[in-house]
This record gives C-alpha cells, structure tokens and sequence, in this order.
C-alpha cells in the first residue's frame, strides 16, 4: 500500500506544545521565535491569538494578519505561503491535536472517484477513500476551526475512525493521479466533440479536400494549356498579397506614431486580488528549471493568491526531478500530464487548466523571465475594463539578440510584431492571433471558447482568432517578458517550421465555414485575418518566386533588346520591385521603431544585409511546414533553450522614448 498513517495522540489542551516542537528547526534562522509573553489587543483575531500560543512570532504574525485582511484569506495560510511554517509538519501537528490518523502519501487506486471529482484540484478536500474494505474521509483541518474541530469529535468519538488529515498537496496529487485517464482523454478530445469546425484533429476537411483538388486540376491545366496566362494569373495574385501585407504594416508603423500616452494601470484600492494562476509548460527543460522557478517567484503578487502549475510529460523524469529538487512552495505543484494523443504545449495547457484555482490565468515559457510588475498590470487592467476583455498580450523583449545576425534579425521581427503591430491591431479592435507566452486570459472566457486546441501547433493564434469571433477582445500591456531567441539555424527552422504548420493549421480550421467565418469576425475582421493569416503563408511560400519575378524585371531594364511588353506588365514589374523592397524596409523600419535606444545600440546595422536571406529561410521552412502537414500534422518540434546568461538590462527594452517606461517594465512606478 503507497500510504502510510501516522497514529496521533489525543488533543492537547496546550495547542502550542507539540507545534513548537516540529518547528524548533526553523527557530535558529530568525524566521520562527520562541513564545514571547506578549497581549494581543482586541482588535486581534482569534486566529493570530492561536499562532502567537504556538510559538510564532508577534511581528511574524501581525504582517500575517494584516496579509490575510489585505487578501481575503487567513492568518494561517499567509504563514504557510510565507514559508514560516512546513506544510507537511504543520498538518501532521493538527492531525495531532485533533487525535486523528495523519497521511502522507495516497494510493490513486483507494480514491473514490465521484464524476465531479476534479472539483477536489480547486479546494482543500476532503476526499473519500476506500480503505480496508470501509470508507475514509480525509481532511484539511484550519486552525480557525480547530477547537470547533475539537469540540465535534469530542462529542461523536466514534468518528476519529473514519476520518484522518492529509495536506492541501497530498490531496491534490492524488486528485491528478486518480483521474488522469479520464482527464487527459477529455482534454484530447473535448474540443473536437463539442465543437468539431473548431479543432485541428482533422486536417482537411471532405468539402475543402474537393475544393483545395480542383483548384489544383485548374492550376495544372491552366500550366499545359495555357501557361503564359496561368503564369500572369499567379502573378497577379501573389503581387495582391504582398501588397495588403505590406500596406498593413506600413498603416500600423504609421498609427504607430500617433498612439496614445502610455498609462499605467493600478490596481482598485481595498479590493482583494484575485487569485492567479500560472501556467508553464515544461519538456525536457531540466537545466532551465533553477531559472524559471526564480523568475516566477519573483513576481509581484501576493503568494497566498497565486496558484502556480509547473507542467510535465509523465515520462520527463529529469525535468520532473530537478522541479522536485527546488522545494516548491504550497502556492506551486508539478503537473504530470499523461502519455496519450499530441504531445503538444496546447494538449499541456489544456489538461492544467482543469485545476486552475485563478479567476486570471497566465502563460510563460521555460526560458521566459517576465518583469516582476506584470501581474499587477494586467489583473488592474482587467478590474478597470468589462468582461469583453478576455486576454492581454505582453510584449516580448529578444535578450541574446547580439548573438549572431540570426537571433539580431529575429529580435528586430518580434519588435515589430509585438510593439508596433498587435498594439495597432488591438487599437483598431481587430483579430490578433496571440504570441506562444506572456498571455493573460480572464479564466470565464478562456473557458467559454473551448481553451487551446490540443491539435493545433500554433494554439496561440488559433486561440486569439477563436476568442474574436466570439465576441472577446484583446489588448495589450506595457511591461514586457525577455526571452531567448535560437541561434543555431536548425533550431531556428525546427521553431518557425512548427509555427508556419500551426497558421496553415489555423487558416484551414477557420475557413471551414467562410460565410460563417465572416460574419464572425466581421468584413474587417475577415479582411486582417487573411492578410495576418493567408498572406504570411502566401507571402512566405511565394517569396523566391517573387525574386524571380523582381530577376526578370531587373532584366528586362537593363537588356537593350527587350522585347515590348504589355501596360499589365510594366505595372507588375513595379509591384514587385515595390513589394520586395517594401517588405525589406517595413521588416526593418518596423522592428527598428519598436526597438529601445539600447537595442538599437546593440544591433549590427550590418546584419540588415542580410534580411533577404532571412526571408528566404523563412521559406524553405515554410515549404517544410507544408510537407509535415500532409504527413506529420500535429507533431511538435521541440526548440531546445540554453541557459541565458546575456541581456540582463533588456527589461529596459520596451521603453520606447516613454517617460518612466524601464520603471514600468522593472515593475516600479515612474517618479513624478
């Protein structure tokens, strides 16, 4: 049997004499003193009176009952979320007091498993076990209700033996190990069943196979019957694209401009926060494990109202044992998602989000590390605005950008996709198809689309454009994440292929129902969507096709003997000398008007040379993406992190010629 009991005594009429004697190996850091003689006003609650008997500090226990008041909790767990008191040993004691058996392991075989059992991952018990061919209740004891507790038992004796106590943690793991199965099946699955023209599990469905069948029948007669005309018709077509994705970056580098003074939210005084949940999706990211448990633990919001889940693939013992190793606090726990359907970040995402304890829910990445103040911005920024405000986007800052012309380039793209372009969109009140982290969702509405979309490889975009359509918007905040930019050319393809997969995986979802689509999303919302969408895949694919086109012209104006050419020609030959260079220089001026003084410092104006090649990569992974959705549609590429050891100052890079903006992304207000 994988539990084991721990027969305590009966209670104690002295509360705190066995309590002092667990926590004895906390009094030689400071953290915990002896009982002092000390008298607790009026104004103290019965609770603080309790733990100041027990042995624990007057001031300790006044800035925990001011927490608790401050937060809407309680004495006892601003204590534990403090780390002033040991879980296990806190909960042993208490079994302790109350004469019950205490547990400290449970077997998922002896749960009783009702169908509303993942209620459990969302409160502190109790939960039934089957045990020695009876029934056990086990439960979470607070020291508020203890001599209530007390007084219960004392008058029925007979229920000691069908009770026993077990910590908020041990309940919770054996909660996700008990139903894992049925979850994990569900979280595949739940998407598709209930809203099939939604999910990514198909690929193709029978009416676009026919019709994307035919368009190529038409495309290959057109090419043996009349190949100059089919030619000229490619031509047209793609030169459109390319024009409507230039045209859109160029309004929003315009827009960008003009953008209003940058305010920064506070929260509501005398509102409790709310609880927030955190959610990071971790695969073989063992190294990363010491950096990303820092950086979250850096966050500024009350750990009493955090509900942090690290989340693993069952078989990644590594990474689950270097989480193990860094004695999480009782505000984390390590999700283990079982081994069934996609392996996939959005299947992670969505298995976690069963046992989300917070109204608010964010997504970091392995190699993130946020500024400190972004959870304040966002929850005062959702408190301020109404419940049509599903999500806010941070901006991504790149940290390693002076690594080599790859990651430079790289960093420049994100600039101008996460500071000049989204804030326009979010403006306008357009779709965005979100970035993969730094996302913050009212939980409500999260849940009220579906959440991810465990099939799709680019849930991100999929999740922004699905929360649009049903009516939510998206908008964004100041204080950024810095992240880490792959280096090597093979992780780099690897990454970009996965994303330019999940868009084609995306476009084709969407345009299932294209009347219904457009009606979602409105014209202009359609009208964004397939130049966000369409036109980065078309503009992508194209790309070389585009620099033959731009060769010909190139040609054709410096031959002597050219043969004459049509007015339809020459304006094309102009398009295309205006879409190549046009999408060069909005790359650039756009990154470069997202970027700080600092990064504009540290970029090598010399690796702008080499945006053409870029591009072309771009491409090449491209057609890549479009081969492994034929065969490998839902297969994730994994992007391997390194430990990031450059940009320490690059919180400061989203200031933007903002005043105060290095406080605001630190998480300090600017100075008057």
């Amino acid at each position: 049997m994988a539990s084991s009991k721990t027969n305590a005594p009966q209670a104690s009429n002295q509360p705190g004499q066995h309590l002092r004697l667990i926590l004895d190996r906390n009094i030689s850091t400071g953290l915990i003193r002896l009982p002092v003689p000390a008298t607790v006003g009026k104004r103290e609650s019965r609770e603080a009176r309790f733990f100041l008997d027990c042995g624990i500090g007057k001031p300790h226990v006044q800035a925990a009952l001011g927490a608790a008041r401050a937060n809407a909790t309680t004495v006892e767990k601003e204590l534990l979320a403090k780390g002033l008191i040991d879980p296990e040993l806190y909960y042993r004691w208490l079994a302790s007091e109350l004469g019950l058996s205490f547990i400290d392991q449970i077997d998922p075989a002896e749960v009783v498993r009702p169908p509303s059992i993942d209620t459990l991952l969302h409160r502190n018990g109790p939960i039934r076990l089957w045990r020695d061919g009876r029934q056990l209740t086990v439960i979470v004891p607070e020291a508020r209700r203890l001599e209530t507790e007390k007084a219960r038992l004392a008058a029925t004796p007979t229920l000691r033996g069908d009770l026993a106590v077990a910590s908020p943690t041990t309940i919770r793991k054996a909660v996700w190990q008990a139903g894992a199965d049925d979850r994990v099946r569900q979280t595949t699955f739940q998407l598709d069943q209930d809203h099939r023209h939604a999910s990514a599990r198909q690929v193709l469905t029978g009416a676009q196979g026919f019709v994307l069948a035919l368009m190529l029948c038409f495309c290959m007669a057109g090419i043996l019957l009349r190949p100059g005309t089919a030619l000229l018709v490619a031509h047209v077509v793609l030169t459109l694209f390319f024009c409507g994705g230039i045209l859109l970056r160029l309004v929003a580098l315009a827009m960008s401009a003009l953008k209003p003074a940058p305010r920064l939210s506070h929260p509501p005084e005398g509102r409790p926060p709310p609880v927030y949940t955190v959610l990071i999706a971790l695969l073989d990211e063992a190294e990363m494990v010491p950096a990303i448990v820092s950086r979250i633990d850096a966050l500024d919001w009350p750990k009493s109202r955090l509900d942090i889940k690290y989340i693993c693939e069952t078989g990644d013992r590594a990474t689950i044992a270097a989480l193990e190793a860094q004695a999480l606090g009782p505000e984390s726990e390590i999700v283990m998602v079982p081994d069934f359907g996609p392996r996939t970040k959005p299947k992670a995402l969505q298995y976690a989000l069963k046992g989300a304890r917070g109204s608010l829910v964010a997504i970091y990445d392995a190699e993130d590390k946020p500024a400190p103040g972004q959870l304040l911005e966002a929850a005062a920024r959702f408190a301020q605005e109404d419940e049509r405000l599903a999500c806010l986007q941070a901006p991504l800052v790149i940290a390693n950008m002076r690594s080599n012309w790859l990651s430079g380039l790289f960093a420049l793209e994100y600039s101008g996709h996460f500071r000049v372009l989204i804030p326009f969109l979010a403006r306008a009140g357009m779709p965005i198809p979100l970035g993969g982290t730094s996302n913050h969702f009212r939980r409500t509405a999260l849940e009220a689309v579906g959440g991810w979309d465990p099939h799709n490889v680019t849930e991100d975009a999929d999740l922004g454009l699905r929360l649009y359509a049903h009516g939510y918007r998206t908008e964004t905040i100041a204080r950024a994440t810095v992240e880490a930019a792959p280096v090597a050319l093979d992780a780099w393809t690897r990454q970009r292929t996965r994303w330019l997969k999940g868009w084609a995986q995306t476009w084709l979802v969407i345009m299932r129902r294209p009347l219904k689509t457009c009606r979602s999303l409105g014209v202009g919302g359609f009208a964004i969507f397939q130049l966000m969408i369409a036109g980065m895949l078309v503009s992508t694919l194209a790309h070389p096709l585009m620099l033959v086109f731009v060769g010909q012209a190139l040609i054709w104006l410096t031959s002597s003997a050219a043969p004459p050419v049509t007015p339809l020609n020459i304006t094309l030959m102009w398009l295309d000398l205006f879409n190549i260079i046009g999408s060069y220089m909005a790359f650039a001026a756009m990154g470069w008007r997202g970027f700080s003084g600092y990064e504009r410092r540290r970029l090598k104006s010399r690796w702008l040379l080499m945006t053409p090649a870029y591009w072309l990569l771009m491409s090449f992974a491209g057609w890549r993406a479009l081969a492994q959705l034929r065969r490998d549609a839902h297969v994730w590429e994994k992007t391997p992190h390194a430990v990031e050891t450059q940009g320490a100052g690059c919180l400061a890079a989203v200031s933007i010629k903002e005043p105060g903006a290095m406080e605001r992304v630190k998480g300090i207000e600017p100075s008057s």
